[in-house]
C-alpha cells in the first residue's frame, strides 16, 4: 500500500506563509494559493507493488478540502505521479509529487544439479529444455527465463538458463541435461486367450520392445478405456509377452508404459480385450441339405461375456478328416462310420475333434468376436465328402442367423442381436479348410438371406474340386512339413483366386517347420517326421501360437475394419511377440494380392515371354537361360499349377528382365509386386538368400532402383526333405522409389526391371505375378 504522512482530507489551522507562497485571505478565500507539494521521491522495490510513504501537501491560510489519486495497493517499479488537490469553496489548485521506484537488484534462478528427461517418440528429434527449480524476483511477479539451448537432443547437453526481470537484470545458472529414449512400444495386440476356472478368463497380449533406453515395461489394465488404471505386473525390456493369469472384468483395457529407470516413457494406445464365457450345443438328427442322412450339429461356443456390447462377428471353425473314436489318449484314433456325433463302439470315447481347435475359439472371443468350432464327426471316415462338409457349415450359419434374430432352442433369447451375419469368417482345418473354401460358390448358388461369408482362413487344406473363394477376403496356410497334404493343395485354391476384377484381399504363408497335424490340440500323432528332418519341426506350441495371434490379426484386417498387419500383406518379418509368443523364430514366407491390381505378367494364357499382358515387349538380356514355363515345366520342385519366367545367370552384369509398361499411369498405385523362388538349381548351391535389383523407369529416362534384400529376404528353399519351390511376395512401396530418386514420374512409367548385378554371383530363380497394387483399405 502507499503511504501518505498527515491528513489528506481535513480542516488545517492558519500558518505563516512567506511572501510569495500560498496563502489564505479572511473568510477562507485564497489570495494566491492552496497548497504545496511535498519533493519528488525515489525509493528501493520490495515487491511488485511497493510500500512507500510520500509526504502529505502542506496547506496554507484557511481551511481546505485536499483529495488525492495515489494508487491505493501501492507502487509499482518506475514513475508514479501522485496528484493532490485543494478545494476552497470555489477554489480548486493541484500538485504533483513523482514517486520512482527503482529495481537495482537481480532475480534469483536456482537449477537442479542435473536433469534426466525421456524422449517418448521417434518422432521428436528433441524435447524442449526442462524449467529449472525456480526463479523469482522481488519485485516482479513473474520473472522471464530463457533456456539455451531451448530444444535438448539425445545425450547429455548442458543448458543455460537466464532470468530476466522488467528491469532489464539478469541471473544465469546451468543444468546438465541427460535425454533418454523412452519410446512407446509399437504392435500391442492380443496373442491369446483361455477360459479357466472361476469363469475368469487369462489374457496374453503382446508387442514390439521398445529398444533404446528402455530398462522394462509396466503393464496396465482398467475396466474402462478412462480408466482408473492399476498395474497388474513389469517385465524386462526384452520381453515381448505377457499373461495376465486372471480377469473377471467383461472389458479389459490394456496399455504398456515404457520404463527407463524410475521415470515413465512414452505409452501406448489401449488394447481391448474381452472377458469370455462358454455355451455350446449338440442337436441331433438335424436335416443338412446335400447331406443324405440325418446328422448331427455340434458346435463349442466361446463369446464375450457381454453380448449386449455386440452384435460382434460370427466365426465358425471346422476340423479335418480324422478318427472319431479314441481308445485312451496315447494312441492315434480310430474311424467309425456313423451317422451321428458320438463314437458307439463299446471301450471307446468319442474324438474331441472340434475340441481340437477351442484355443483359437477362445482367443477369437477374447479379441471380440463370437466364434464357435463344429463337428464333422458323423461326415468323418468318408472318402472326400468337402461339398457335404460345406453345407455342414452353411446350415451352422443358417441356424446361427436364426438365433441371432429370435428367441429359441438351444440358446432362448441369449444371442438375439448379439451376433452379427454379415460380417462371417469361416476357419477350416485339412479337409475342413476345403471345405471352408467351397462355402462361397456354394452360397452364391444358395444364398441364406441376411448372411455373408466375409473372410476365410483355410489351413493346410485338400482341394479335391478345385474350388475357387470368390468375392471374399481369402488366407491359406501351407504347413512346409505337412505329411497328409504334402502337395500343398492350398496353393493352388490361392493360385486360381489370382483374378483381378475379384477386388477382395489374398494372402498366402508357407510355415517352414510346421506339420500337418499340429494345429489341432487333439492330433498327436506327428506327420512333419515324414517330410522333414527333426530338427526341422517347430512342434505343436509354435505352430499353435502362431495360429491364433496370425487369426486375430487376420480377421480384425478382414473382419473388422482394422488395417491389414504388414506381415500379412508379404511386408517386413513376423512380430516380435508372435516369435515370442511361439517360442522360437519362425520363418514364415507369405504371398499377398491387395483388392486393386494392375497385372503386368503372369506368363501364362495366350501372351508369349517377349509379350507382357499390357500389350508391352518384355526383354531378357545377359542369361544363360530365360523364358516362360508352366508347372512342371519349370522343373518337378515347382508344384504351383501356374505360369513363371524362369531366369538363370552366370557372373554377367549385364543380366536383366525388362517389362515395358508403355507409358503406365500409377500415380495411384502403392506397391510394385512381383513373386519369385530361389530354385534347386546347382548354381544356387550353398546360397543362403537371393539377392538382386529391381528398376522402374519413367518416359523421361529417370529411373530409380532398390536392392530387394533390403524390402523382403528371398531364404534359398527350406530344409525338407523333398524340397518344393514355393512362390513369396516381394511388395516395394512406390513410396520408397521416389524417395530413391524424386525426379522418377509415376504417372508416366516406361519400364519395370529386374537386374541381376547386386552381388556379382550366380543364380537361378522364377518370378511370376508382376504387378501394381494399391494399399489395402
Amino acid at each position: 500500500m502507499m503511504r501518505l504522512v498527515g491528513t489528506l482530507i481535513a480542516a488545517f489551522a492558519l500558518a505563516a506563509c512567506s511572501d510569495d507562497s500560498p496563502g489564505f485571505v479572511a473568510g477562507g478565500e485564497c489570495a494566491e494559493g492552496l497548497l504545496e507539494c511535498a519533493p519528488d521521491l525515489e525509493a528501493e522495490c520490495s515487491a511488485p507493488l511497493s510500500d512507500v510513504e510520500v509526504a502529505a501537501p502542506t496547506p496554507c491560510d484557511g481551511t481546505v478540502t485536499i483529495t488525492d489519486d495515489a494508487p491505493a495497493d501501492g507502487y509499482p517499479v518506475g514513475e508514479t505521479a501522485v496528484t493532490f488537490t485543494a478545494t476552497d469553496g470555489d477554489a480548486t489548485e493541484s500538485c504533483t509529487t513523482t514517486v520512482t521506484v527503482l529495481d537495482e537488484t537481480p532475480p534469483e534462478i536456482e537449477c537442479a544439479p542435473d536433469v534426466i528427461a525421456v524422449r517418448t517418440s521417434p518422432e521428436d528429434p528433441a524435447i524442449a529444455a526442462p524449467a529449472p527449480l525456480s526463479a523469482n524476483d522481488a519485485c516482479d511477479a513473474e520473472v522471464d527465463v530463457t533456456a539455451s539451448p531451448a530444444e535438448v537432443p539425445y545425450g547429455t547437453t548442458e543448458v543455460e538458463y537466464t532470468a530476466t526481470d522488467d528491469a532489464g537484470l539478469t541471473a544465469t545458472c546451468t543444468t546438465q541435461v541427460t535425454v533418454l529414449d523412452g519410446f512407446a512400444v509399437a504392435g500391442l495386440r492380443v496373442l491369446s486367450a483361455s477360459l479357466g476356472a472361476g469363469d475368469t478368463t487369462s489374457v496374453t497380449i503382446g508387442w514390439e520392445p521398445a529398444g533404446g533406453d528402455a530398462t522394462g515395461y509396466r503393464i496396465d489394465r482398467a475396466a474402462d478405456p478412462d480408466g482408473p488404471f492399476s498395474a497388474v505386473g513389469t517385465v524386462a525390456a526384452d520381453a515381448a509377452v505377457f499373461t495376465d493369469p486372471s480377469t473377471a472384468d467383461p472389458h479389459n483395457y490394456y496399455r504398456i508404459v515404457t520404463l527407463v529407470g524410475d521415470l515413465e516413457g512414452g505409452a501406448t494406445e489401449l488394447i481391448h480385450a474381452y472377458a469370455i464365457a462358454a455355451a455350446g450345443y449338440d442337436l441331433d438328427s438335424q436335416s443338412v441339405p446335400g447331406v443324405s442322412f440325418l446328422t448331427t450339429l455340434y458346435g463349442v461356443v466361446r463369446h464375450p461375456v457381454d453380448l449386449a456390447a455386440g452384435p460382434y462377428p460370427l466365426v465358425v471353425m471346422l476340423h479335418g478328416n480324422h478318427g472319431n473314436c479314441r481308445q485312451n489318449s496315447t494312441t492315434d484314433d480310430y474311424c467309425q462310420t456313423r451317422n451321428g456325433q458320438d463314437c458307439t463302439w463299446g471301450g471307446f470315447t468319442t474324438t474331441p475333434n472340434a475340441e481340437g481347435m477351442l484355443f483359437q475359439v477362445e482367443t477369437l472371443a477374447a479379441q471380440g468376436y463370437v466364434a464357435v468350432t463344429i463337428s464333422g464327426n458323423a461326415l468323418n471316415c468318408r472318402d472326400d465328402y468337402i461339398p457335404q462338409r460345406a453345407q455342414l457349415m452353411i446350415e451352422h450359419l443358417r441356424r446361427w442367423k436364426s438365433w441371432s434374430e429370435a428367441s429359441a432352442d438351444p440358446f432362448g433369447a441369449q444371442f438375439v442381436g448379439a451376433v452379427d451375419m454379415n460380417r462371417v469368417g469361416l476357419v477350416g482345418h485339412s479337409r475342413g479348410g476345403d471345405a471352408a473354401s467351397s462355402v462361397p460358390l456354394a452360397l452364391e448358388a444358395t444364398p441364406v438371406a441376411g448372411v455373408t461369408v466375409a473372410s476365410i482362413f483355410a489351413i493346410a487344406p485338400t482341394d479335391y474340386h478345385a474350388t475357387t473363394p470368390v468375392g471374399t477376403d481369402y488366407a491359406v496356410l501351407l504347413p512346409a512339413c505337412d505329411g497328409d497334404v504334402s502337395t500343398l493343395w492350398g496353393m493352388d485354391i490361392y493360385d486360381r483366386g489370382l483374378d483381378p476384377d475379384d477386388h477382395v484381399v489374398r494372402s498366402q504363408v508357407l510355415f517352414v517347420g510346421a506339420n500337418h497335424n499340429f494345429f489341432s490340440t487333439e492330433w498327436t500323432y506327428d506327420d512333419g517326421s515324414t517330410e522333414c528332418s527333426g530338427s526341422e519341426l517347430v512342434g505343436g506350441a509354435a505352430q499353435r501360437g502362431m495360429l491364433e495371434a496370425t487369426l486375430g490379426a487376420w480377421f480384425n484386417g478382414t473382419l473388422v475394419g482394422g488395417p491389414l498387419d504388414p506381415f500379412l500383406r508379404a511386408e517386413g518379418p513376423t512380430p516380435t511377440s508372435i516369435d515370442a509368443w511361439a517360442g522360437e523364430e519362425l520363418d514364415l514366407r507369405w504371398s499377398h494380392a491387395a483388392e486393386e491390381r494392375t497385372l503386368v505378367d503372369e506368363f501364362e494364357g495366350a501372351g508369349t515371354p517377349d509379350t507382357n499382358l499390357l500389350g508391352g515387349p518384355n526383354a531378357f538380356t545377359g542369361f544363360t537361360e530365360d523364358g516362360r514355363c508352366y508347372e512342371t515345366g519349370c522343373g518337378s520342385a515347382f508344384i504351383h499349377h501356374k505360369g513363371a519366367a524362369y531366369l538363370t545367370w552366370d557372373y554377367d552384369a549385364t543380366a536383366s528382365a525388362s517389362f515395358d509398361l508403355g507409358g503406365l499411369d500409377a500415380s495411384a498405385s502403392s506397391y510394385l509386386s512381383f513373386r519369385v523362388v530361389s530354385r534347386t538349381h546347382a548354381w544356387n548351391n550353398g546360397l543362403a538368400e537371393q539377392n538382386f535389383g529391381a528398376r522402374l523407369r519413367d518416359g523421361d529416362g529417370d529411373a530409380a532402383e532398390i536392392e530387394v534384400a533390403d524390402v523382403q529376404p528371398i531364404p534359398h528353399l527350406y530344409g525338407a526333405d523333398d524340397v518344393r519351390e514355393v512362390l513369396q511376395t516381394v511388395r516395394i512401396p512406390l513410396a520408397d522409389l521416389v524417395a530413391a530418386n524424386p525426379e522418377l514420374d509415376v504417372a508416366a512409367l516406361a519400364s519395370f526391371e529386374l537386374f541381376f548385378s547386386v552381388d556379382g554371383g550366380r543364380g537361378a530363380i522364377l518370378v511370376t505375378d508382376v504387378e501394381l497394387a494399391e494399399a489395402d483399405e
